[in-house]
């Protein structure tokens, strides 16, 4: 998908007025108990513009209050491919003495006038269920008023920080990058106007002589016509400008085999041996919990010595083994929980932070049913898993420095490529007991800083390395952490192929980059509908081959058929995303998107009945084709083609027939090429 030129004047008409003008804020804040409105129209105001490469402008405006001292600076980035304007503000005490208190900072903070009651489209975050990622909108009326969060301080757990306001033929998404407590809030007057409010949840606090804080980030871009488009465009601008990079090249997703932290040395080695014999083309070998310590994984995090009697000679033979075969190993930690009773709960006691008695919440390992509504009550405040466990204060620059060099001696020392960095219990209440009155929100602030601070390093000290952005499946996705992390574990819903289906189609709309590990399916097992139910940009699967398979070459050259059939069209993934049916759990429906590469003139279809269905037919029609061209479709199952025009594709739409139950189909098309005359 690529922008108008209607879209990029959009963009840049909010820019110029804005930021190259100035002529109204878009932020807020208090201080001193005076609105940043009454304030800011007297404070000093510097305004500057610099080219980046590619065309980029970065805008800075920088307000100062010459009175106490405090400068404001918010530093925008306009781009020059995207109808996209994202920013920062940052704080400064330039004084010596401490600042009045500062609260309710907003770096979004934007009144809209509305003809039409506008629909907002977002989506539930990742809480452990079968509704994780579900499609969610809301009409927003005269005299509405509602607000959207996090919860429990991880950026996607109860609600993904990514929205689409819909309003009439026209559109904006917005995105927070905070891995922490955001908070979004709409609202409309009387009169129709829409105030939308974004940013940290708790902001109360002075700053001390010196001291620099910053804000949520924010991004706005902009749409004409059609909400796909924005939703779309969001995707392509992700890969190009919020995509890690490895060895200074843009990621790409890859083929991942999950295991158990608890198995024996012996055991991945003969696995690992299998893949690289059969040449399966597995990319990261996935070594989970329970590999340290001294019992169960959950009671342990603090106790990071490996378990001899299951690695006597650590990781190394097993990633050498890998490294020898062009193979990569991807190895789990929890560094942010600490629990009692560990080394580190006693040697580092100084670098803990720690929650109120009564504010203890649970819900693993007391509920145990992911069906139970307790259980996704509980999921998102969560912040014991163990009694007395507490939070490594990232926020606290000699603990991160220890943290940041015993992480990387662990990546150096067992020859890990991919840190799987995941994180189980909610910081919110901790960072909130760690703050005085007159400091409320310095902690998470500093948290978050220090987070992506350490990610920074490690990846600037193994430019080689990935981050897997665990946090109990898939709750820090946000714009912020998807740069510098990747989600392997959108959910750690272990529930039926249903829900993954869901995650997927709504998980599509904002994140390019994911894979569905929290289902485990077992390759080795699943026919073709269950397998392409967990397919999305990556693949994780798992490979259970009992002792005596490992000889039985059938088996193999069926996984083998099923990764090259995934490696095919693994690329489609990148492209534009269309739902071909409605969201819904319902176990006799169909599911279908449509995967488009406008750049390759090809795309893929993916169509999958579910089991109850007793449907054998289904037309589907398609999206952003050229009506004149003449496409041709395959059925990469049958090898069935036929050759249709763009129009008719659109209009009449693809039948697609299917009897088994269930049962599954991908179709391929891609646009004819006349020969030359």
């Amino acid at each position: 998908m690529k922008p108008t030129a209607g879209e990029m004047a959009k963009a840049h008409e909010w820019v110029d007025a804005k930021l190259i003008r100035a002529s109204e804020n878009f932020f807020s804040f208090s201080y001193g108990g005076q609105s940043s409105e009454k304030l800011l129209a007297s404070w000093k105001l510097e305004r500057e513009t610099s080219v980046l490469s590619g065309g980029i402008r970065e805008h800075c405006l920088t307000y100062t209050d010459v009175e106490t001292g405090l400068r404001l600076k918010c530093t925008a980035t306009e781009y020059s491919e995207f109808p996209a304007v994202e920013w920062v503000l940052y704080f400064k005490n330039m004084g010596k003495d401490a600042t009045p208190i500062m609260g309710n900072i907003l770096p979004l903070d934007l009144t809209l006038n509305c003809k039409d009651d506008p629909i907002l489209h977002y989506s539930r975050g990742a809480l452990c269920s079968p509704s994780d990622f579900e499609p969610l909108c809301r009409k927003i009326g005269s005299k509405t008023r509602f607000q959207l969060k996090a919860g429990g301080g991880r950026s996607s757990s109860e609600t993904l920080p990514f929205f689409n306001l819909e309003l009439a033929g026209e559109g904006v998404v917005m995105a927070i990058g905070w891995t922490g407590e955001w908070f979004a809030g709409f609202s409309r007057s009387g009169d129709g106007k829409l105030r939308l409010q974004a940013g940290m949840a708790r902001t109360h606090l002075r700053l001390n002589g010196g001291e620099e804080i910053r804000s949520s980030r924010i991004l706005l871009l902009f749409w004409l016509k059609d909400r796909m488009r924005g939703h779309n465009l969001l995707r392509q601008f992700i890969l190009a400008h919020h995509r890690p990079s490895v060895n200074g090249k843009p990621l790409e997703m890859p083929i991942l085999v999950t295991n158990w932290g608890g198995t024996p040395a012996s055991a991945h080695l003969a696995k690992i041996r299998s893949i690289i014999a059969h040449d399966l083309p597995v990319e990261y070998y996935w070594i989970d919990a329970e590999w340290f310590g001294t019992g169960e994984w959950w009671k342990n995090a603090g106790n990071w010595e490996v378990k001899r009697d299951l690695y006597p000679e650590g990781f190394k033979p097993i990633s050498e083994a890998l490294h020898q075969a062009g193979r990569k190993l991807l190895l789990w930690f929890e560094p942010e929980r600490v629990c009692e009773g560990t080394p580190w709960y006693s040697e580092h006691a100084d670098w803990l932070l720690r929650i109120k008695e009564g504010d203890e919440v649970y819900s693993w390992p007391h509920y145990t049913d992911m069906a139970d509504p307790q259980w996704v009550v509980a999921e998102s405040n969560r912040n014991q898993i163990k009694k007395g466990d507490r939070l490594f204060n990232l926020g606290d620059p000699e603990a991160r420095r220890f943290l940041t060099d015993f992480i990387s001696r662990k990546i150096s020392e067992f020859g890990i490529d991919c840190f799987r960095h995941d994180a189980n219990i909610a910081p919110l209440k901790f960072w909130m007991n760690a703050d005085p009155d007159d400091r409320q929100g310095v902690s998470e602030i500093r948290y978050v800083e220090g987070l992506y601070s350490f990610w920074s390093e490690l990846l600037k000290r193994h430019p080689s390395l990935i981050i897997d952005n665990c946090a109990s499946g898939g709750r820090r996705i946000d714009l912020e952490s998807i740069g510098l992390s990747t989600v392997f574990s959108r959910t750690d819903y272990i529930g039926d192929i249903v829900s993954a289906q869901c995650h997927t189609y709504g998980l599509m709309f904002w994140v390019p980059l994911q894979t569905g590990g929290g289902l485990g399916v077992n390759i080795v097992e699943a026919d073709d509908y269950t397998f392409r139910s967990t397919w999305s940009s990556g693949l994780v699967f798992e490979l259970n081959v009992k002792d005596d398979q490992y000889g039985d070459e059938s088996i193999f050259n069926e996984v083998k058929r099923k990764l090259n059939q995934y490696l095919a069209i693994q690329k489609f993934f990148y492209g534009d995303y269309y739902p071909l049916t409605q969201y819904t759990q319902a176990r006799d429906a169909w599911m279908a998107y449509q995967l488009d590469r406008p750049d390759l003139g090809a795309g893929l279809v993916v169509i999958l009945k579910r089991p109850l269905s007793s449907f054998v037919e289904a037309v589907f029609q398609l999206n952003s084709l050229e009506p004149a061209a003449e496409y041709e479709t395959v059925n990469l199952d049958t090898g069935e083609m036929s050759v249709a025009s763009g129009k008719e594709l659109m209009e009449t739409g693809l039948r697609v027939r299917l009897v088994k139950k269930p049962d599954s189909a991908l179709i391929l098309y891609s646009k004819k090429v006349n020969p030359p005359q």
